[in-house]
């Protein structure tokens, strides 16, 4: 074979080789057909897991949001402002109103024959800051525990502060709760509407001489019913406590005779007080000023205390009633009842019964202007009249107005101006300094009395 040839068949057979290989190299029908079902499983696969991360993803998004949404809810429950008076509200629950109350006054008496000022007749006139307090009220935990914590200037003697007011409130059920601590004694309605709220300058003479003013503060725990839920037309209340102006002491025997500081102090008291409201709404019976009222108000009222002191008793009984009408017409009425037994005043001593009453009308004038006037009067048994005064039965007369400041009065109790004139044809019996009466046997009394008041 020549050279020729040889080259020819190596080219032949070089190409019968890479014949056999590409055919070889060539997938099958089946190959492929099985490379398509690997590539769709394989994509059908890459799908779930995208849907299951689409949908996790979408999960969280939904829960992020509904957290966010609650989170945003109870912010709306957080903040703080002024609505009538300042708070701070942080949740649901919880509630805090700090305030300040301040009466600044100026005085005028006259008092003829005066015994304070040891001469035929006297006239006294200066300010004074009757009242300053600082207060803490609100809820915590609930909307249905209530707390009220006040602390009041004793100026003008040492301008300390000292405890007032210390209480819970828990209304455990709809219509049931109790109260714990130290608060106002049970028994008037006068005494138990707020110096904010009282329709003159000050309260009556009859109150502070032998109603709920004279007993004052108590410590104690009391069980309430109906609490002036606006639903219920009945609110009762039952105290036990540890007596009259027991306020500020600890768990022995007080020396809080109101009469005999040398006497026994008391052992327990047990007082109560029960309102009906006959129509209207409970909110208009916290005062005592038809201003504002949208309806017709009727509450009638009573309260009984009774405290002993050693072997002695006393006893003191309220019967009240309040009404207002829309027109800003406001009167009010009631009648006290004391009684001490022969052991209250000590050896020798001798039973007293003394009483009085008190009624008084408001109207107003227009939405910032009040006109006011009240009539007091006070008997005592003979035997208890003691010291420089021998008189037994004591007068008040009362007239006055009552400017509220903003616009059409708006302001209302937290800023008013307020003006009284009072004659006591009889004198007072003691000296009364919230009332700003000097003690006086059987003569002429008259106190002019401007006050203004704040509430912040």
């Amino acid at each position: 074979m020549t050279s020729k040839s040889r080259i020819l068949a190596a080219v032949a057979g070089a190409l019968s080789m890479g014949a056999v290989a590409t055919y070889a190299a060539e997938p099958t029908q089946a190959d492929q057909i099985a490379a398509l079902e690997a590539k769709v499983a394989s994509l059908e696969a890459r799908q779930a897991a995208n849907s299951k991360d689409v949908a996790a993803t979408i999960d969280n998004v939904l829960r992020d949001a509904e957290q966010r949404s609650q989170l945003l809810q109870n912010m709306g429950d957080m903040g703080a402002g002024y609505d009538n008076g300042f708070y701070i509200r942080s949740g649901e629950g919880w509630v805090m109103r700090p305030g300040v109350f301040f009466q600044f006054r100026n005085v005028t008496n006259w008092a003829e024959n005066s015994k304070h000022a040891g001469e035929d007749d006297s006239i006294e006139n200066g300010f004074e800051v009757t009242r300053l307090r600082l207060e803490l009220e609100g809820t915590a935990f609930t909307k249905d525990l209530e707390y009220c914590f006040v602390w009041e200037s004793d100026a003008p003697n040492d301008n300390s502060m000292s405890l007032l007011d210390a209480y819970v409130r828990y209304m455990f059920a709809d219509e049931w709760g109790f109260r714990a601590g130290q608060y106002k004694a049970i028994t008037s309605h006068e005494f138990l509407t707020s110096e904010k709220r009282q329709l003159l300058v000050e309260r009556s003479m009859v109150d502070a001489l032998i109603g709920g003013a004279s007993y004052g503060r108590v410590q104690g725990m009391s069980l309430i019913y109906g609490g002036y839920n606006k639903d219920n037309p009945l609110s009762a209340e039952v105290s036990f406590h540890d007596g009259p102006n027991s306020g500020n002491t600890d768990f022995r025997k007080s020396n809080n005779n109101p009469l005999n500081p040398t006497e026994d102090g008391s052992d327990f008291g047990l007082g109560g007080r029960v309102e009906y409201k006959v129509n209207g709404d409970w909110r208009d019976y916290r005062d005592f000023t038809g201003m504002g009222n949208k309806s017709d108000l009727l509450v009638i009222g009573g309260g009984a205390d009774w405290s002993q002191f050693g072997d002695g008793n006393l006893y003191l009984l309220t019967i009240d009633g309040q009404w207002e009408n829309a027109s800003g017409l406001s009167v009010y009425a009631a009648g006290l009842l004391s009684y001490k037994d022969d052991d209250f005043f000590g050896p020798g001593g001798d039973n007293s019964t003394d009483w009085g009453f008190v009624a008084q009308i408001g109207y107003m004038l227009n939405p910032q202007w009040e006109l006011a006037g009240r009539i007091s009067y006070t008997h005592y048994d003979a035997e208890q009249v003691v010291g420089v005064v021998s008189e037994d039965s004591f007068w008040e007369f009362t007239v006055g107005v009552n400017y509220y400041l903003g616009n059409n009065g708006s302001a209302g109790h937290r800023a008013k101006v307020s003006v009284d004139l009072s004659y006591l044809p009889d004198g007072s019996p003691r000296n009364l300094a919230f009332q700003d009466f000097q003690i006086n046997d059987g003569n002429d009394e008259v106190v002019i009395r401007g006050q203004f008041q704040l509430l912040i």
